[in-house]
């Protein structure tokens, strides 16, 4: 085996979910339907990546919040079908989730766990020489080992002489330099080598961003492929038709914020702020108002957050409820659900002329969650903000509706375990 695939465990547990229910309801159609809601959980709250499965005390929390919540979406989901449609079938008793939720959130980590250590020995991962300089991409190469179970980097080839000596056991061919690559062509047609692949391949696909080197050293490469992007109609359809279902089910929870804020603090009870959003141009965007209004520093938004804070504020902004107004942007074409982050203008203004490649960020509509939200931290520091664009760089490249249904679904890992918090 070449590499950790999770989709065996996440067979497994969903055989674990369909046998207990089963056991405890004699309901054969529950115990089919029930576990599938109880998978996507356990996907959203990224309980089988590969960086948690190490760790049995994480894998035992993820999977019992995972399938605790899912299993009150169950019960919501079945009593409306009863209610609605088949008098006496889908009928589901909370007692029997209950019990469920407490088996099988346990079981379903001890065997992710035990299953993982079983097929984590047996890996062989593919054993590649780099056509390349190795200073210049050490420590890349070095994180792509770390969190990859695929990769090891066991050779550099600089000359035509290191290229003759090449090690029998090599797998393939990794380039890092394709000027060295297109001097080489002849000798590596001669060597009849099949497995040839590209460092941002290999890059995007292990670190799940594009480092700004990566960028800098295939900048034909990536200047081609930024500039052929263009936002699918796909992407508006699912922003209309998500925007429109979240404004109706969440108008509640902002009309009660709403009035907690008027209580506490008075008017206004929006944030208006303007932002850079699509192409560079600014939009004013809104959110629930967190904090109080006198002590602003309008040089320094960000000074003494903690002292105007809101009693109410401190809740909204800790599960993101300040941010559902913008589903309302959305819907006007401001935003996107799923995107880069919209910047302030002032810090917009202090990195398009220090990052390199910072204006490719700006090809899509800014979103309300983003794939660098669900996969960074709250970026404090000017290299940790560098980072973060190379998040946002992946997503702008590879977005696609599977791409946006996956954020979509770990954002709610992101607002319970605070990842990205703002």
């Amino acid at each position: 085996m070449r590499k950790y695939n999770p989709l065996v465990l996440y067979l497994a547990g969903y055989g674990v979910l369909s046998l207990v229910y089963f056991l405890l309801s004699g309901s054969i159609g529950g115990s089919l339907l029930l576990p599938l809601v109880c998978c996507l959980a356990l996907f959203s709250f990224r309980t089988f990546d590969r960086e948690h499965l190490t760790d049995f005390n994480q894998l035992l929390v993820r999977s019992f919040v995972a399938i605790a919540l899912s299993n009150i979406i169950n019960y919501v989901i079945l009593r409306l079908i009863y209610l609605s449609f088949f008098q006496g079938f889908g009928r589901v008793r909370l007692t029997a989730l209950a019990v469920h939720t407490i088996i099988c959130g346990p079981a379903v980590a001890l065997i992710g766990y035990s299953l993982f250590s079983v097929l984590r020995r047996k890996i062989r991962p593919y054993r590649y020489a780099v056509i390349g300089g190795e200073k210049e991409i050490k420590e890349l190469l070095k994180e792509i080992e770390q969190k990859s179970d695929e990769y090891r980097f066991v050779q550099f080839i600089e000359n035509k002489d290191q290229l003759k000596t090449l090690n029998d056991e090599i797998d393939g061919i990794v380039v890092s330099d394709y000027n060295l690559y297109e001097f080489f062509q002849p000798e590596l047609a001669r060597l009849n080598l099949n497995n040839i692949i590209f460092l941002p391949h290999i890059a995007e696909t292990v670190l799940k961003r594009i480092p700004l080197k990566l960028v800098e050293k295939f900048k034909a490469y990536y200047e081609t492929s930024f500039n052929a992007i263009v936002e699918d109609a796909y992407k508006r359809i699912l922003d209309v038709a998500l925007a429109t279902l979240a404004l109706v089910i969440t108008s509640p929870i902002v009309l009660i914020i709403a009035i907690l804020i008027l209580l506490e603090d008075g008017r206004p009870i929006l944030y208006r702020q303007k932002r850079v959003g699509k192409d560079g141009k600014e939009f004013e965007f809104v959110k629930l108002r967190s904090l109080k209004q006198r002590d602003f520093d309008p040089d320094n938004p960000n000074r003494n957050i903690e002292q105007r804070m809101l009693k109410i504020g401190k809740f909204i902004r800790k599960y993101r409820l300040d941010e559902l107004p913008q589903f309302w942007l959305v819907l006007k074409g401001d935003m996107s659900v799923v995107g880069p982050r919209p910047e302030m203008v002032e810090y917009h203004l202090q990195y398009v002329n220090r990052i390199p490649y910072y204006h490719y960020r700006l090809i899509l509509k800014p979103g309300l969650t983003g794939w660098a939200q669900i996969n960074y931290q709250h970026t404090t520091t000017f290299e940790e903000y560098k980072t973060k664009l190379e998040y946002d760089l992946y997503y702008v490249k590879n977005h696609s509706i599977l791409l946006d249904l996956s954020v979509i679904l770990k954002t709610l890992e992101a607002v319970v375990f605070k990842r990205g918090a703002r």
